[in-house]
């Protein structure tokens, strides 16, 4: 991120005409469809691609090895039947050697990435943090916007949901507002004073993330502003006590407006992590450990809204034990569930592709066929609420 003009206004829109519109968390939930309905579906999807179940298990088995998670066993029906979730490394299997988009290969198995950023937008009330879509966001996505601050890049832009409780700026920006920074701007140095006190940006810092404004200092430190807490009145230095994330150029507004409270609690020293070199390709414990510090969480505390998500979709897959969210911490050991993956990704604020990657799997969508058409679809339909949208395809 280099140092430039700076830019236009920050836009104020109604979060109802976005990408992040909200819509019942719900809606996006799969039903517990008769188990023998799903493995029906599964069979008709791989005899569509001109496979049978052995054959698939020969073909992932010669790609990725027979002792490896992408195996898919020949009795990989009969496990979903009995009611066994299968490994995601399986499911990005069967979308190499079918073909089909892995995301729809997961919706398939009863799991909808857009469930990813509708649960942010409900459990991160307090804190301001990191929001993911699971799919690329297009300019369409912001028909309230000028055509000037569009999108260009898939990776352009941050989005992050503003806390209730660590808001430095209210008012200027609403408590629980959708922010969005641009990534490819800079304060510079010896910027007007004027510039300063307008231009809000999204900031890493140790106790978290926070909208606010910076003045930059020299080249290697900046002071953040205003100067209360959580925010620290001392020069931080770049890359090593802070980073930028980008400049805040649109705020997508909730319907109802939270008001600002002064509830912040001090972070407790196990949670300041060093903020990663952006230059480097975390390892998965590196990255959930850096995330977890960016959310401002405590194990104790990421334990918690685990299980406020299992509660909300009545699903106890969704919770991570607290010895669990260590393990994941301290050793590279992919989840096995992929309820556990989805509650990391909600939790800790990290893109779903990212998370994957950091795991070992890289997956493209792009070119690979829609698992759903006309002639066949999924045993159930969506039904429109009120409150979370969309997401990114990786």
């Amino acid at each position: 991120m280099s140092a430039c003009a700076p830019a236009a206004d920050l836009v104020r829109a109604s979060v109802g005409n976005s990408a992040f519109q909200a819509q019942s968390f719900l809606s996006y939930l799969t039903p517990d469809c008769d188990r023998l309905v799903r493995a029906k579906q599964i069979r008709q999807v791989l005899k569509r691609t001109g496979l049978t179940v052995r054959q698939a298990s020969a073909l992932t088995g010669m790609r990725y090895g027979r002792n490896t998670p992408y195996h898919v066993p020949a009795t990989f029906l009969f496990k979903i039947r009995n009611g066994i979730t299968p490994h995601v490394c399986q499911l990005v299997a069967l979308s190499q050697v079918t073909g089909c988009r892995f995301s729809d290969w997961m919706n398939l198995c009863g799991f909808d990435l857009r469930l990813i950023l509708s649960l942010q937008l409900q459990v991160h009330t307090e804190r301001t943090a990191l929001i993911t879509p699971a799919h690329p966001v297009s300019p369409h996505d912001f028909s309230c916007i000028h055509e000037s601050s569009r999108i260009e890049r898939p990776d352009r832009y941050f989005f992050a949901k503003v806390g209730i409780a660590d808001n430095v700026v209210y008012p200027k920006l609403l408590s629980g507002s959708v922010v969005r920074a641009d990534r490819r701007y800079s304060p510079q140095v010896g910027a007007a004073e004027k510039q300063a006190d307008e231009l809000l940006w999204l900031v890493e810092h140790p106790g978290g993330l926070a909208c606010c404004h910076v003045n930059r200092i020299d080249n290697e430190h900046i002071v953040l502003l205003p100067s209360r807490s959580p925010l620290s009145a001392w020069p931080l230095r770049l890359s090593r006590e802070a980073r930028i994330l980008g400049l805040i150029d649109l705020e997508l507004c909730p319907r109802s407006p939270q008001q600002f409270g002064p509830r912040y609690r001090p972070m407790k020293t196990d949670t300041l992590a060093k903020i990663p070199s952006a230059n480097h390709a975390m390892s998965l414990s590196a990255l959930l450990r850096s995330s977890r510090a960016r959310a401002g969480l405590t194990l104790r505390a990421a334990h918690r809204k685990t299980v406020q998500i299992a509660q909300l979709l009545q699903n106890p897959d969704y919770r991570i034990p607290l010895g669990l969210l260590s393990d994941y911490e301290a050793t590279d050991r992919f989840p096995r569930h992929i309820a556990k993956i989805i509650s990391l990704c909600v939790v800790y604020g990290i893109d779903f592709w990212q998370l994957m990657e950091a795991g070992g799997s890289q997956i493209d969508d792009c070119g690979k066929a829609p698992l759903f058409g006309p002639e066949f679809s999924i045993a159930h339909k969506f039904a429109p609420e009120t409150y979370g949208e969309k997401v990114k395809h990786g």
